[in-house]
């Protein structure tokens, strides 16, 4: 009982208050510090438009301050340990006996982490971008979507139905960024072989740049949709391309309303499509 007085009395419990108060408060505004300093010293890259830009600081901003965060929790826990005078060396030995231990378990960990590591310094795809994913274990069908976080160990994807997919770094073998400095408006149709072709391209060029021009649109659009060219010819028709460029993440409302008004635009030039020519 009067070892337990002795240590209680030993301990510095105003310190130990003080290293709390000034912990909890750095590690509710260690996020807001972090991301003032990324979006004031991140650079912008040749070729980087202004998105670009805000998708890379802010996947940078959510990996520094998850790390600063676990440096700050740590320091909390070991400064209150030292303050309770607790011998912290046969702690770290034992952690790395413990270590060496489950590092053999810890083996897939480790490979999230570095992949993640390579991921972010490489800038292979940012929060905000659209992607698809292939590799280990990863179905096809459910592999893609719009990244919502990329951790060192895991990347979250919400995909177009609103599932949300958690799928770890290191599984990850191709990354195919849908959205990275611009975007590509690009199908093809086919259309019977009476067709007047000069009037067809006409038609399709023409309406891209009337959708390029209005207000609504004009800032999504880069270059207007446009006639690409002829394809594959058969008995019944021919297949025609159509190609263009827009913001990043844009393509699908810039494609949606273009086929829109083509479609209202064939029907008003008495132009039938076909099935597609294989």
């Amino acid at each position: 009982m009067e070892r337990f007085s002795e240590w209680l009395s030993g301990v510095d419990w105003l310190h130990m208050l003080l290293i709390i108060v000034i912990g909890a408060v750095i590690y509710k505004t260690i996020g807001f510090v972090i991301r003032w300093l990324v979006h004031h010293v991140g650079k912008v890259q040749r070729k980087e438009s202004r998105s670009e830009r805000r998708k890379r600081l802010k996947t940078l901003s959510n990996l520094f301050t998850t790390v600063a965060k676990v440096i700050v929790v740590l320091t909390i826990i070991f400064t209150i340990l030292s303050d309770l005078q607790v011998n912290l060396v046969p702690l770290f030995a034992s952690a790395g006996v413990a270590g060496v231990a489950l590092g053999f378990g810890a083996q897939n960990i480790i490979r999230d982490a570095l992949a993640g590591f390579f991921i972010i310094l490489e800038n292979q795809f940012r929060v905000g971008d659209y992607i698809d994913v292939s590799g280990i274990g990863l179905p096809g069908d459910s592999s893609n979507g719009t990244v919502e976080r990329v951790s060192i160990r895991t990347t979250t994807l919400r995909d177009r139905n609103g599932n949300v997919h958690f799928i770890p770094n290191g599984a990850i073998v191709q990354a195919i960024n849908k959205t990275m400095g611009f975007s590509k408006v690009h199908f093809t149709f086919a259309v019977g072989t009476g067709t007047d072709t000069d009037s067809l391209i006409k038609l399709i060029d023409e309406i891209g740049r009337k959708l390029a021009k209005e207000k609504k649109w004009e800032a999504k659009i880069v270059d207007p949709p446009h006639f690409s060219e002829i394809g594959q010819i058969g008995k019944e028709g021919f297949n025609v391309t159509i190609s263009g460029t827009t913001e990043p993440a844009d393509q699908w409302d810039v494609s949606s309303e273009f086929r829109r008004r083509l479609v209202a635009g064939m029907k008003e030039h008495g132009i039938e499509t076909v099935a597609a020519i294989d």
